[in-house]
C-alpha cells in the first residue's frame, strides 16, 4: 500500500526482508507467496528468489542506520501484515518483528497499535472474502 515511496535500493532489500519473514516459520503458504507477489507488482520489481539465503540482521541494520521514520514505519506494518497472512502469527515471526521494531526504536504503544490494526485489518479482509464467496 505504501511500498512505492521507497527508493529503488530501499525496495530491493524490504523484498529480501519480507522473503526472510515468509520463509522464517519453516512454511511458506500461498498466501504467503502471493502476497509477496502483489509487493513485487505495487513495486514495479521482479519477486525474490524463495531460495535466496538473506542476511535479514544486516538489511535490519541498513534500514535503521539510513531511512526516515516514515520509511521505518511503512517498512514495519508491512512485513507485520506479511507475517499475519496465513493465520498464524508464529513465534518466529514474531522474533523477527520484534528485532526489527527494536533496531526502529519503535515503542511498546506503537507495536500495539500496529498489531491491533494488522488484526482489524485482516479480519476485515476475511469478511470481505467471505461475503463475495460465500454471500455471508
Amino acid at each position: 500500500m505504501f511500498l512505492n515511496s521507497l527508493n529503488p535500493k530501499e525496495k530491493e532489500n524490504f523484498m529480501k526482508l519480507a522473503v526472510a519473514v515468509i520463509k522464517t516459520d519453516g512454511f511458506v503458504e500461498e498466501s504467503e507467496k502471493q502476497i509477496l507477489s502483489a509487493y513485487a507488482n505495487e513495486m514495479q520489481m521482479p519477486v525474490c528468489n524463495l531460495d535466496e539465503q538473506i542476511d535479514a540482521d544486516n538489511i535490519i541494520k541498513e534500514f535503521a542506520m539510513n531511512s526516515t521514520l516514515q520509511t521505518k514505519r511503512i517498512i514495519f506494518l508491512e512485513l507485520l501484515a506479511l507475517a499475519f497472512a496465513d493465520g498464524c502469527y508464529a513465534t518466529e515471526e514474531k522474533a523477527l518483528v520484534q528485532q526489527l521494531a527494536d533496531a526502529f526504536e519503535f515503542d511498546r504503544t506503537f507495536i500495539e497499535q500496529a498489531v491491533n490494526l494488522e488484526d482489524a485489518y485482516v479480519a476485515a479482509y476475511m469478511s470481505l472474502v467471505n461475503l463475495v464467496e460465500k454471500g455471508e
